[in-house]
């Protein structure tokens, strides 16, 4: 969902003011001697306080499973001086150390996205500027201004040309024809008498002086004098890179808050659906005046991870005389150090994904939904969509992500911290890891652990992270699939900067935005995107289970089925026998099967030889078919079979297993009755079975 323009008239929708402090750490996954970094802003007082924490559960509401953190002694406990750091967003390329110009030409192809809006910044340089004003091209120098009398067109492609002589300064636009009923070209133009001379120094596409105020796409931008090439981009090369040198070797060019590459450009001819066969044709790159991966604020806490700190979920809780934050980071053990049975792999890459949602905020019943709608240069989620438009891209660590935080809305990361609290209840010992750490290190992150436990939507996977972990189960690992839509949707990490992650929503999918046609490989590695379904690998494969349905009008139950009296798994339903509904209770819509929920189902490479232990029943109308499985547009079958969340169980052929639970809301069941429930038992039973490192027998398929 789109950022509403009246967002910040909802303020005075409910009696809640914005928070005053705000913060982000880096890195997000610390090992001991690691730096770690916590950049704070506080929008009053001077002073705040920060204090360690180990946070176990960010779920404080009235009915919920209880907040809970332990403070700890460190060394960063204290109190520091407080400031204001902005954030600028809008992305934009710096052409740096350009020569001065006697006469400045310049050419780039551009296709405007917001031509309406009052003024955007094409170009600047020392003295000069392009820009569009109220859609029109206003080229202003220190000596004079050109203004051209027809607008430029929304979504079209331009070609615009500033030639300069010794006596006149003239501008162009040539507008390129769509379809066969306009005309192939249409051409504008103005000059006036005025030289246009620059003094050296750094050039901006989409930016004035480094502050970004463009929303469109821009290509082969020349600079020219004299008949003369002084430099010039190709911007088809080396798609993922963040400087790029011009066509003479001389003159470089930065790209700054990741505006949108690998993306059509003035000369696709449709011919290609793939960049890497044509780059060519994907020559431009597309600016966003809200593009933010990197707040670039400053360090206000530095401190060293100790030795002796265990890996886990911890926080720095910062306050201020009106205000509370909390800086979330996980620890993971160290090279070399005892590795726990358990380990608990937390969903990172979502947690990113769902960054800033809109839709978490909006109802404004906390602070911090206050302060997501009151300063929106936070920066959006991957389910929005830019101010032009177009679907977000990318998303990135490197700014306050207001959800990424106990005490807000039980999804994604707070939903999480349901399954830490269960943990540390059953007194398991575990170390935590990150989906960043995964993709790093792949299966040699998880070799030494017994089992892995996921989170309750562990649904934005990269290659690395899904080969890592489908390699740990061939070699006898076991997983604990805690949640629901997990293993989804395909994602691609910067490999400059792991802050940043990538997707494009290809094809099918149920998702907020789609991808432009011919957009659909990744630019930061090349790989097609969309849903791992479609790409040969579904979620059942890993899981057993894969993304059936979604709704938010409340939970239900499951019903035992056949299965649940297999011998294979009498070790999970030990004190379970005599019942046959569980989970018909929850802190996530009353009832552990919910929000969003899959199936077994063979068809899509679930194992045959799978329990089913139960399945979901009696859902309420709200709870959709996911879209990638309807062929056709029919009114929702209240009695769909297939709508359905199954608890299953799975042995492999290397004495490992899975067991799986289908369900989103599932971890907000554990807690009911302190702990002593059904769904509790079965999960604490398969824990402990797991982290047994006993071989599973293979049944066979």
């Amino acid at each position: 969902m789109p950022y509403h323009p009246d967002a910040a008239a909802r303020l005075q929708d409910w009696p809640m003011d914005p928070k005053t402090i705000a913060s982000y750490v880096d890195p997000l996954s610390v090992t001991a001697g690691d730096r770690l970094r916590v950049m704070v802003t506080c929008h009053v007082g001077d002073r705040f306080k920060a204090q360690l924490v180990h946070l176990v559960c960010g779920d404080d509401r009235p009915r919920g499973t209880g907040f809970l953190e332990h403070e700890l002694d460190a060394a960063l406990n204290g109190e520091y001086p407080a400031r204001e750091q902005p954030i600028q967003p809008g992305s934009f390329a710096c052409l740096h150390g350009l020569p001065g110009f006697d006469a400045v030409s310049f050419a780039c192809d551009l296709m405007p996205t917001t031509p309406d809006r009052p003024r955007q910044t094409i170009l600047s340089g020392p003295g000069i500027t392009l820009e569009t004003v109220d859609g029109h091209l206003v080229l202003t120098h220190a000596t004079g201004e050109i203004r051209l009398s027809e607008p430029v067109s929304k979504d079209r492609w331009h070609r615009v040309r500033i030639v300069g002589t010794a006596t006149e300064t003239v501008l162009s636009c040539t507008t390129r024809g769509l379809t066969p009923a306009e005309p192939a070209s249409r051409e504008c133009s103005a000059s006036a008498s005025f030289t246009a001379t620059t003094s050296a120094g750094d050039w901006y596409l989409a930016a004035r002086d480094g502050v970004a105020g463009f929303n469109g796409r821009i290509e082969a931008p020349r600079f020219e004098e004299h008949g003369r090439t002084v430099a010039a981009w190709d911007f088809s090369r080396d798609m993922a890179a963040k400087a790029l040198p011009d066509s003479t070797g001389t003159f470089e060019a930065t790209i700054h808050q990741h505006p949108a590459r690998a993306v059509k450009g003035a000369r696709w001819d449709g011919s290609t659906q793939n960049w890497n066969d044509d780059p060519a044709q994907y020559a431009a790159i597309h600016f966003h005046d809200d593009d933010i991966t990197d707040a670039g604020w400053e360090p206000d806490i530095e401190w060293d991870v100790p030795a002796d700190l265990p890996s886990g979920l911890y926080a720095v809780r910062l306050t201020t005389e009106t205000s509370e934050d909390h800086a979330v980071f996980f620890v993971r053990p160290a090279p070399g150090a005892r590795r726990a049975p358990v380990v608990f792999l937390a969903s990172t890459a979502t947690y990113l994904a769902y960054a800033n949602q809109y839709l978490s905020f909006s109802r404004n019943r906390t602070p911090s939904d206050a302060y997501f709608l009151a300063r929106p240069e936070v920066g959006k989620s991957m389910y929005e969509y830019h101010g032009d438009g177009t679907g977000v891209m990318y998303s990135s660590r490197r700014r306050p992500v207001l959800n990424l935080k106990p005490r807000t809305l039980m999804w994604s990361f707070n939903a999480d911290t349901n399954l830490v609290a269960w943990l540390e209840r059953t007194g398991a010992d575990y170390d935590v890891v990150t989906d960043e750490d995964l993709h790093r290190e792949g299966a040699a992150l998880l070799s030494d652990y017994a089992v892995v436990i996921t989170g309750t939507h562990p649904e934005y996977y990269s290659t690395a992270m899904l080969d890592g972990l489908e390699e740990y189960l061939r070699d006898g690992g076991r997983l604990m699939y805690m949640g629901g839509n997990g293993f989804y949707w395909r994602i691609a990490f910067d490999p400059d900067d792991p802050a940043v992650i990538e997707v494009r929503r290809a094809e099918g999918g149920t998702r907020m935005w789609m991808a432009e046609p011919g957009e659909y490989y990744h630019s930061f590695n090349g790989e097609y995107g969309g849903l791992w379904r479609r790409l040969g690998r579904p979620p059942n494969h890993v899981a057993g289970v894969g993304f059936a349905a979604q709704g938010f009008d409340g939970g239900t139950y499951y019903r035992l089925r056949e299965g649940a009296r297999d011998p294979r798994v009498a070790f999970a339903m030990e004190g379970v026998e005599s019942v046959d509904v569980i989970g018909d209770y929850g802190t996530q819509g009353g009832g552990a099967a919910g929000e969003e929920i899959d199936r077994h189902d063979p068809a899509l490479g679930s194992p045959r030889h799978a329990v089913v232990i139960a399945s979901s029943e009696n859902h309420r109308p709200g709870m959709l078919r996911v879209i990638e499985e309807l062929h056709e547009a029919s009114e929702p079958d209240p009695n769909d079979p297939d709508v359905r969340a199954d608890m299953l169980f799975y042995e492999t052929a290397s004495g490992g297993a899975v067991f799986a639970t289908g369900s989103i809301s599932f971890a907000g069941a554990l807690s009911h009755n302190g702990y002593d429930n059904d769904i509790a038992r079965i999960a604490g039973n398969v824990l402990g079975r797991f982290a047994d490192r006993t071989p599973f027998e293979y049944p066979g398929d």
